[in-house]
């Protein structure tokens, strides 16, 4: 019988281009699921592949079309601090994993059916790359969640482990990625059809109102990407 764990690593080195360059020794992928990956190092978010290892959680993807393109982007499991299942009352399809080692928070958005399984095994593989030297002052005392909107369960942390939580956010839609999507989606097939009728109808005042419509609503997603996320 073939080891488990190898056969999902060649498949997913099978999958991924490029990976099996950047992986580190003795280092070998776990799971590999979509998602969206927002390390906080640009204005927008990355739609990525996020592969679990037994040293690291990693966003990737390579694009070799239309030129090459690479995004890699890591946290180490040893150094994670907090790791966060997030449910938002706007979102319905989506749910939000918070991964943070005390310096970087990410971001990683997915399916709920997903990010339970990324959850789960981000657990599991974090109890196998523990550093207790890296926590073991904090663990004395025992460390809690920070304070903030949502409702949480507070969790006192174990020597070297990560503090697993879930949360019930509660927010406004229209502060939301989901809002400023629709926004800018919405914008440009309204622009999409003022121009289809000023061909069919050669008629500025009928296409005219669209574009302008249109042209608002791409500039006010802008505009609102560039807003502090007041849901995080």
């Amino acid at each position: 019988m073939p080891n488990t764990n190898t056969t999902a690593a060649t498949k997913i080195f099978q999958r991924l281009k490029g990976l099996q360059a950047r992986m580190q020794p003795e280092e070998d992928p776990i799971l590999a699921l979509p998602a969206i990956w927002d390390g906080g190092q640009s204005n927008h978010s990355t739609a990525c592949d996020i592969i679990v290892t037994n040293q690291r959680v990693i966003g990737y993807y390579y694009r070799s079309f239309p030129r090459e393109r690479v995004f890699f982007d890591a946290l180490n499991l040893a150094d994670l601090r907090t790791v966060t299942w997030r449910k938002k009352n706007y979102e319905p399809v989506f749910r939000e994993i918070l991964v943070s080692d005390g310096k970087r928070d990410v971001y990683i958005r997915t399916a709920q059916q997903k990010s339970e399984f990324l959850y789960e095994t981000l657990r599991l593989a974090n109890d196998t790359t523990a550093r207790p030297d890296l926590t073991a002052q904090d663990s004395k005392a025992g460390v809690q969640q920070p304070a903030s909107t949502t409702a949480q369960t507070q969790v006192m942390q174990e020597p070297g482990k990560a503090v697993y939580t879930r949360e019930q956010v509660r927010g406004t839609f229209e502060s939301s990625s989901l809002a400023v999507t629709i926004l800018l989606v919405g914008g440009i097939l309204i622009e999409i059809l003022s121009l289809l009728l000023l061909f069919a109808t050669h008629s500025v005042s009928i296409s005219g109102p669209l574009f302008i419509a249109g042209f608002v609503m791409v500039v006010g997603s802008f505009l609102a990407r560039k807003s502090p996320r007041a849901n995080k």
